[in-house]
């Protein structure tokens, strides 16, 4: 028997692509399509449906979030604790994603178990009771839950950049306790009437995808009628010009919130690939700029992040961190001077090298959940509308990293780190702040 020479470093390969397993998309008879991928060798299987239905279109801020809250609430034929009951039997899992321009409803099952959940899980999507005694209890839940993020100040501080960012639409992402006042089961209703029809609905599903799974989830998508409607255009959120450039809120307590953000481009720029190197270098993981400097060195916060959220048609930057209110303008200081430095100085090659590793060895940590391709396919379908999905990004993606150079990364900070370009929120103790 061989054993295994632990003395001996087992060889580094180079990450040059990814195996994008192939994607099935069938064309079910009522104009919907379901798009298949099967991967994995466990027996399980997600599916999502996805519904043209987002924040866009929202008449009553909140509306959207609150109605898909209220779908796994009961159908029309079975109460809520029947559909908690059938779920928690057969172990499986739901859940919810509401977006801007498009919501995804996820069901994770075994996959023995699916034809005996999957009709719950439609019916619950398709056909939910939408009862008034259950939308007063999930608004007074949401009041509280509100009422406690309205003392958090990452979550304040977050708001009013958006606010920012966003103009009047933000709104819709942070609601007021008096939208829920407003709110009635009636908008929920025919929010739910006007968009979940299956021409405004695709199917996703990954996992170990047999012919017998297939046929469950083609004969019963295919069993939802038609309506004769048409499919929801999405109306582009068009980002307004920041008229402030600086917020701040008084509140009093031990730490404060810092949000510093930009407004960005959508999914499709030339861009967008190399906007998402450079987040990670200054704020995107663990051994970043903002944190090797901030948290690590000067020991101002426990940990500080910079995100980029690209969707389909814009986008935003956003550096977020809580700290002691005296350490306030000396994170706001060096977050811009690190910026400075990316637009003045090439990152040295050992650090360019570190964050390649990082992005490659992430994505392959990622693809090798077989689950995980469920969120690739819905970015494809969502960025489709309709068409041939495509899921080329992964490995345009992985040549990006592999080809860009300490050069780009300075021209792109130069392009998109103009201090003038960024709001700054902050939520903090005035009379404590070192001035």
């Amino acid at each position: 028997m061989n054993q295994l020479d632990r003395s001996v470093c087992p060889p580094i390969h180079e990450i040059n692509s990814i195996v994008v397993p192939e994607v099935e998309t069938i064309n079910l008879r009522n104009g919907s399509r379901l798009h298949c991928m099967n991967v994995g060798i466990d027996e399980v299987v997600r599916v999502t449906v996805i519904v043209g239905v987002g924040l866009d279109v929202q008449k009553v801020p909140l509306s959207t979030r609150m109605m898909s809250s209220m779908l796994f609430e009961g159908t029309k034929d079975m109460t809520q604790s029947e559909v908690a009951e059938k779920f928690d039997f057969y172990g499986a899992r739901k859940s919810i994603m509401p977006g801007m321009y498009a919501s995804s409803y996820d069901l994770i099952s075994l996959t023995k178990h699916l034809p005996q959940i999957i009709d719950v899980f439609v019916d619950s999507v398709f056909s939910p009771a939408l009862r008034e005694e259950d939308f007063k209890r999930l608004s007074k839940i949401m009041k509280t839950n509100m009422k406690d993020l309205s003392k958090r100040v990452d979550y304040l501080s977050d708001k009013k950049l958006d606010y920012m960012l966003f103009g009047k639409t933000a709104r819709s992402i942070h609601p007021e306790q008096e939208d829920i006042e407003k709110l009635t089961v009636e908008d929920l209703r025919k929010l739910h009437s006007d968009y979940f029809h299956i021409e405004n609905v695709e199917f996703v599903a990954c996992g170990m995808i047999t012919d017998e799974v297939k046929k469950v989830l083609v004969d019963t998508f295919s069993g939802i009628a038609p309506s004769g409607r048409t499919r929801k255009t999405d109306n582009p959120l068009i980002l307004p010009e920041m008229e402030k450039k600086y917020t701040f809120h008084h509140k009093t307590g031990v730490q404060a919130g810092v949000c510093i953000g930009r407004q960005l481009f959508g999914r499709a720029d030339k861009d967008e690939k190399g906007m998402r190197f450079l987040n990670t270098v200054l704020g995107g993981y663990f051994g970043s700029r903002l944190s090797s400097n901030i948290r690590e060195e000067k020991g101002y916060t426990y940990g500080i992040y910079s995100d980029v959220s690209i969707n389909k048609h814009h986008g935003t930057m956003c550096i977020s961190t809580q700290c002691d209110n005296r350490y306030v303008q000396k994170v706001i200081d060096e977050t811009f001077k690190e910026m400075d430095l990316l637009c003045t100085e090439n990152v040295p090659d050992d650090e360019m090298e570190r964050v390649k590793n990082y992005l490659l060895g992430t994505m392959c940590s990622t693809y090798g959940n077989a689950l995980a391709w469920n969120s690739e396919m819905i970015r494809a379908v969502t960025s489709a509308n309709g068409g041939d999905i495509s899921l080329a990004y992964i490995n345009e993606f992985i040549d990006y990293i592999r080809s860009v150079s300490a050069d780009d990364v300075k021209e792109m900070a130069q392009k998109y780190f103009g201090r003038d370009d960024f709001g700054v929120s902050v939520v903090a103790d005035k009379e404590k702040l070192d001035r």
